[in-house]
């Protein structure tokens, strides 16, 4: 008879290696070391730069949050998608990684959403979008996005147009069962319309002027239709109110 093989004994060490190999904490930060490997050659140099990067002196108002970074204008970004890439690099990595979005905020992804409608690369609003979605929190409320004043009247009319429109958008999510915390509510022929919370445009959008033909002229001409700004023919009431149009189906996905 030949002799039974020994068997396999999981020890103490095994286990607590297993535990520690599967941890995590609420940042993630093992995944973002794997995400960081994509595109940076020192990814927990990279990962620190992003915990402390832009840190502010303390005072009264003082705040974890990324600055808002220089706007781009309206003529240079226009049809200009390598400068987005330039101006937001490793972006489609960030979004997935924890510590950054804590200190991402809603106005600097409504000037992302403004800078892809201007490159007219239209996909990449979905990708904005559902990241937005996936935000929880009342800093990420639609309607607690701040007045940005903007200087330039087409990135004005346009950042308004497009939080208006983000909130519909969000708000036709909700009214067919989905919600930002993926606790989505099946529904049915008792139930069609589940009962949700809806997302509220903020107040400074409504004062917000129109896109005046005087303010088209350093655009490209092939933007610039019957005096008004023209990125794609969409249809969009938010965005025709404001003299210009551009496709927004990607924001309104399921």
């Amino acid at each position: 008879m030949p002799p039974r093989k020994p068997k396999f004994k999981i020890t103490w060490w095994m286990r607590l290696r297993s535990k520690i190999r599967t941890f995590n904490t609420p940042l993630y930060l093992r995944d973002s070391i794997v995400r960081l490997r994509h595109d940076n050659r020192h990814p927990y140099f990279a990962l620190l730069k992003l915990f402390i990067i832009h840190l502010q002196m303390p005072s009264r108002n003082w705040s974890y949050d990324y600055p808002l970074p220089e706007p781009l204008a309206p003529k240079d970004i226009a049809d200009n998608e390598a400068l987005f890439n330039r101006h937001h690099p490793d972006i489609f990595q960030l979004r997935y990684i924890p510590i950054w979005a804590i200190r991402d905020t809603p106005l600097r992804a409504i000037y992302r959403l403004y800078e892809v409608l201007m490159t007219r690369e239209f996909v990449l609003l979905r990708l904005e979008c559902e990241y937005m979605w996936r935000q929880l929190g009342r800093k990420w409320s639609l309607h607690s996005i701040p007045d940005p004043c903007d200087p330039d009247p087409v990135r004005y009319a346009m950042l308004a147009s497009t939080v208006e429109e983000l909130v519909r958008a969000f708000n036709w999510r909700l009214q067919h069962g989905q919600r930002r915390n993926g606790r989505n509510v099946r529904r049915s022929m008792e139930n069609p319309w589940p009962k949700y919370d809806p997302e509220v445009t903020p107040s400074w959008t409504a004062s917000v002027p129109p896109i005046q033909e005087e303010d088209l002229c350093e655009l490209p001409s092939d933007m610039v239709q019957n005096g008004q700004l023209f990125l794609g023919d969409g249809g969009c009431e938010n965005f025709i109110r404001r003299n210009f149009d551009a496709p927004t189906r990607y924001l309104y996905t399921t």
